[in-house]
């Protein structure tokens, strides 16, 4: 019997030891056949691409520990046993209780969904509310009744005037701490506190802070990612002054206007 051409028992050695593989590797451990070939060999196996990154990754479905929304991510890339980003987010929203803002959609994906969104509410898989200044996208199906317990949400959280779960007291410190931190780190600490509260945390942070939505997300974004630099946050110049004077800073005639009952600096 003639072996195997293009054997997969290597291929599937180096899924289990590394969990997710480029397809640069697996054509490396097939033999780099033709990408005809790769295809067909990974659909015997049950594999499927990131929907992140450019689906340059692929893993199997048997390696992948999925969440109940049929969600996995390893490192920071991201697979969904519903395939693609837009057929994920039309999953998503078709079995929402509520819809979704965009926010709440990054929250879930940890990725940008605004290209997929749009395409999808351009084929009409999507329909939409503007609710104050973002879009709830809802299912063609159950989009009255998703809209409907949104807005009973929202007027539940108004009349209790706080984050569901979140004390009064709470929010007075956030809005105290951000009138003490420059623009960064108000974003940073903004997407911070929006992590724990989950599904809508973008929405109701804003809220409580005054600011748009997407400030919140950008900034939750960035920690998830861990995409932070660390930059002066001092302006140039400030800090403790220097105990000496140089000479040349010395009015002329060598005095200091200061020792001699100047005018000082207001």
């Amino acid at each position: 019997m003639r072996p195997e051409k293009y054997a997969t028992s290597r291929l599937v050695r180096w899924f289990e030891k590394m969990r997710i593989l480029t397809w640069e590797r697996i054509a490396q451990a097939l033999g780099n056949p033709s990408r005809i070939t790769v295809f067909r060999k990974l659909a015997q196996l049950g594999a499927r691409a990131s929907y992140s990154h450019r689906g340059r990754y692929h893993t199997l479905d048997r390696l992948a520990a999925y969440d109940t929304n049929g969600l996995w991510g390893f490192r920071d890339v991201r697979f969904s046993k519903h395939g693609t980003l837009g057929e994920t987010i039309a999953y998503l929203v078709e079995h929402s209780r509520q819809g979704y803002f965009a926010s709440e959609l990054e929250t879930l994906t940890h990725v940008r969904v605004h290209n997929a969104l749009a395409e999808l509410h351009a084929a009409q898989r999507l329909n939409r509310e503007q609710l104050g200044d973002q879009y709830l996208y809802l299912s063609p199906n159950l989009g009255k009744d998703q809209l409907e317990r949104r807005h009973e949400a929202i007027r539940k959280a108004h009349k209790q005037g706080a984050v569901p779960g979140t004390p009064l007291e709470l929010q007075e410190n956030i809005r105290f701490l951000l009138s003490v931190l420059n623009e960064k780190q108000r974003r940073l600490y903004l997407g911070l506190e929006a992590i724990p509260l989950g599904h809508g945390g973008d929405l109701e942070i804003a809220r409580i802070a005054g600011v748009h939505a997407k400030t919140v997300a950008q900034g939750r974004r960035q920690l998830l990612a861990r995409n932070v630099t660390t930059e002066r946050i001092r302006e140039a110049g400030a800090g403790r002054p220097a105990l000496k004077k140089k000479r040349s800073d010395r009015p002329a005639g060598g005095t200091d206007a200061g020792r001699h009952g100047g005018r000082p600096h207001q």
